[in-house]
């Protein structure tokens, strides 16, 4: 029996609405899924009346970018209570703050000279999502402005990019805090992925983070190594931190990172999750 902890539906942005997200995950024959978009449980709800219907279980989350000491990192928050409204006050202030970053953006596409507006930008995003970079780069490749959406990225849209505009994030401590508040866990998100300052180790950061009150960490991920992932379950048994794990899933919108394949092939077995998130869910 498998699960796949880190998912993400057209809530944010992810291709796959969350019922197709949830009826993938039974034909793949998954035990345990989490719903985890990006500054939203807008996908939530229509999930977990699909894994009823489906018999897969649920974990309601959510994925956080924070950002200040100890350093730049995405949190996951697993087990939450999609209507906590602490939450969801928050998500509702980060989420316009997307929109308002997405109308600068499309101001320096203007300034360079593509010919972008903000009702393009609409338009490739489905309704009721949280709009971010996916969502201008298809709405670039709409218009014939770019040949892909990686192309995009590469020319406008990536960190530092000619069009590129920081986000609002959460700094660590308040993002762990926001997810306590809502009843659920705060792991750290691929962390074989984090940029680790001059001198700064992996356990120094995940140390730096359990003291904010951090519950453990993605340490199996799609895109890590079996050696990154060996180091992970290391340093949380050292440390004592929970471990989890996911495969990011994006759907079309990041080719080649398949739902239900983290580590060695598949999903994360059942029995290498701590039982609070095995018996922590509903649906099915």
């Amino acid at each position: 029996m498998y699960a796949d902890l880190h998912a993400h539906t057209t809530a944010s942005d992810g291709s796959a609405t969350p019922t197709e997200l949830v009826r993938q995950a039974a034909a793949l024959g998954l035990s345990l899924l989490a719903v985890t978009d990006h500054d939203t449980t807008g996908g939530v709800a229509e999930a977990m009346r699909a894994a009823r219907e489906a018999g897969v279980r649920l974990l309601p989350g959510v994925e956080l970018s924070a950002e200040g000491p100890p350093g730049k990192c995405h949190l996951l928050g697993l087990g939450i209570d999609p209507g906590h409204a602490g939450l969801n006050a928050k998500l509702e202030q980060l989420s316009a703050a997307r929109r308002a970053r997405a109308a600068r953006i499309v101001e320096r596409f203007q300034a360079l000279g593509v010919d972008l507006t903000l009702e393009d930008v609409d338009a490739a995003t489905p309704d009721g999502a949280n709009v971010g970079r996916p969502h201008l780069a298809k709405a670039l490749l709409q218009k014939g402005a770019v040949a892909t959406m990686q192309e995009a990225f590469d020319r406008y849209l990536a960190d530092g990019g000619p069009a590129y505009v920081p986000k609002m994030v959460l700094p660590p401590a308040e993002a762990i805090a926001l997810i306590h508040d809502a009843g659920g866990l705060a792991f750290l998100a691929h962390p074989g992925l984090l940029k680790l300052d001059a001198g700064e180790t992996p356990r120094d950061r995940l140390l730096a983070l359990r003291n904010l009150g951090l519950d453990g960490v993605e340490a199996y991920y799609s895109q890590h190594t079996l050696p990154q992932t060996d180091r992970y379950l290391d340093l949380a048994r050292d440390l004592g931190l929970l471990v989890t794990g996911g495969s990011d899933f994006h759907g079309a919108n990041k080719p080649g990172v398949p739902l239900g394949v983290v580590t060695n092939g598949h999903g994360v077995p059942l029995d290498a999750l701590p039982a609070i998130l095995r018996d922590w869910s509903a649906g099915g």
